[in-house]
């Protein structure tokens, strides 16, 4: 456990779910995360899985393995779209629609999210232009048409 959180992976992923945790610690919006995440574990794939009964977000290796502050803001993002997802269901008293929590307008808010908490830990400002740039566009997750997928975008920038 870390800070509330149960954490689940190999040693190095443990490593570096610490140091994004202690990161986002340092920040105004950090009793956001274990109130909207219960479980981070390692996984082949990232995303969030709200409606779990334990919140989990899996986080894949490209994730995770990359810088601490870019993780850290991993995890605000998809605790923001848990975060929309719980509320939803409390206003709706049953299951959500998925729009509410998935979807253009929620990937809006959750890059909105992000970028106020890197912005909060000084992240550089290509990286915040590159998360702003992101909201433009925001059914670019796993594709590559249009704006760059956020890993072409790590792989050139480190």
């Amino acid at each position: 456990m870390v800070d509330g959180i149960e954490v689940s992976g190999s040693a190095a992923f443990l490593l570096r779910t610490k140091e994004a945790l202690e990161l986002l610690r340092r920040t105004p919006f950090f009793n956001v995360i274990p109130r909207y995440v219960a479980v981070i574990k390692q996984g082949k794939r990232s995303g969030m899985k709200a409606a779990a009964k334990r919140p989990t977000f899996v986080v894949a290796k490209r994730t995770w393995n990359h810088s601490a502050l870019w993780y850290a803001g991993a995890i605000a993002h998809d605790c923001f779209h848990s975060k929309l997802y719980q509320e939803a269901r409390e206003n709706s008293g049953g299951k959500p629609p998925a729009d509410c929590w998935t979807g253009r307008e929620a990937e809006k808010k959750c890059l909105t999210f992000q970028i106020k908490v890197l912005e909060t830990l000084g992240a550089d400002a290509e990286t915040i232009a590159y998360l702003k740039e992101s909201g433009k566009n925001p059914t670019y997750q796993g594709h590559n048409l249009g704006w760059r997928s956020w890993w072409d975008y790590l792989r050139r920038r480190w």
